[in-house]
């Protein structure tokens, strides 16, 4: 029994998602019979084209949830195969059944709404209650989240999962381009700019730490989420920190290569994969204490109290202090967790789930 999958995500998202969706329908092969985007079965072949279904869809979406009186007439998508959710807010626009699969990389925007934009949390509560009151099976990028959903939402699901998010194939490989500006030692933080992976404590309490007096810089790169205005006006008046913006793979994989130390203090993430891709390149990585970072990094990464720039600054000090001995043991244990996100046993992970799914519903 085929599934299709519903990849709508991939109009509008540019993040791991978008690469985790590739990868998975990949990986599953014939067993994937069509893949949606919206209400199109293709991929529009310009970035207009996707720019106007992506708008048409989130148009939808909303009216469903805010205004369902405006789309009744518009009936619900049913395929006839089991779906795969790559995201769970697609089930709005779907008649979800229970032999139908959702991924579910956490379940931020219903319990940290002020980390996203208005409307949004509206959006996923009306997702989960549609999921919670149809059990279908669920797939988790983490235990944590997984723990977190069945809290919320009881237990009553066809099958509950956890399959890792798997380092994307290349980005260690390949040739390598300096940002402008850029010189070592650096400390590096990798992911949208914003309140909510809150850099600007970061860089407060990289100036605390007074590293930039000692020829360090502390490097920021990505793309702009709600609160980077604030992010990039305390930038630009702390000696030692640079905003180089978006990168590409190129630059990206020589920020990895070249930084001597990795600092993520997300308040909320979903998976936080440039903890594990900073690790692979042998980077001693500073996360936020508790939560999915602590997961994903393993037991011997550093954390901090993300709330407290003090905290912060004395994980950045040391780091940039830490003897060649303990950053050997350190990350000698991560390179071994770290053997969690390899892609191979992943992707099998996912072609398992849908066979066993197949045989209970075939």
């Amino acid at each position: 029994m085929p599934i299709d999958v519903d990849f709508t995500l991939a109009l509008n998202e540019r993040t791991g998602k978008l690469f985790l969706g590739k990868d998975v329908i990949s990986a599953l092969g014939p067993r994937v019979s069509s893949v949606r985007y919206g209400r199109i079965k293709h991929m529009p072949s310009n970035g207009f084209l996707r720019r106007v279904a992506g708008r048409i869809t989130h148009e939808e979406t909303k009216a469903r949830v805010f205004r369902p009186a405006l789309v009744g007439p518009l009936p619900k998508i049913r395929d006839r195969n089991p779906v795969l959710h790559l995201d769970p807010l697609s089930v709005v626009r779907h008649r979800l059944a229970p032999q139908d699969i959702v991924l579910c990389h956490d379940i931020g925007p219903v319990t940290h709404p002020a980390q996203f934009a208005p409307g949004v949390k509206e959006l996923y509560v009306h997702a989960f209650a549609l999921i919670e009151r149809t059990g279908p099976h669920m797939v988790f990028v983490s235990r944590t989240s997984q723990d977190e959903f069945h809290a919320h939402y009881g237990t009553a699901f066809a099958s509950s999962t956890v399959i890792y998010n798997p380092t994307r194939s290349g980005i260690g490989t390949g040739a390598e381009r300096r940002p402008a500006g850029l010189r070592a030692p650096f400390l590096l933080t990798v992911g949208n700019i914003g309140d909510r992976k809150n850099q600007l404590r970061c860089v407060e309490a990289f100036a605390r730490a007074g590293l930039a007096g000692q020829g360090w810089q502390y490097v920021l790169t990505g793309g702009p989420e709600p609160g980077f205005e604030a992010v990039a006006a305390l930038a630009a008046r702390t000696q030692g920190v640079v905003m180089p913006g978006y990168v590409d793979d190129e630059q990206l994989r020589w920020l990895y290569r070249n930084a001597s130390g990795f600092v993520l203090m997300s308040l909320l993430e979903g998976f936080g994969m440039p903890v594990v891709e900073a690790a692979s390149h042998g980077l001693m990585c500073l996360v936020s204490q508790g939560g999915i970072l602590r997961e994903i990094g393993g037991p011997a990464v550093m954390d901090a109290d993300p709330l407290d720039p003090d905290a912060i600054a004395r994980g950045m000090r040391q780091i940039a202090g830490m003897s060649e001995a303990e950053r050997a043991d350190r990350l000698a244990r991560t390179r071994q967790h770290i053997r969690n996100f390899e892609p191979g046993p992943i992707m099998q992970q996912w072609r398992d789930l849908v066979d066993g799914i197949e045989l209970r519903h075939g």
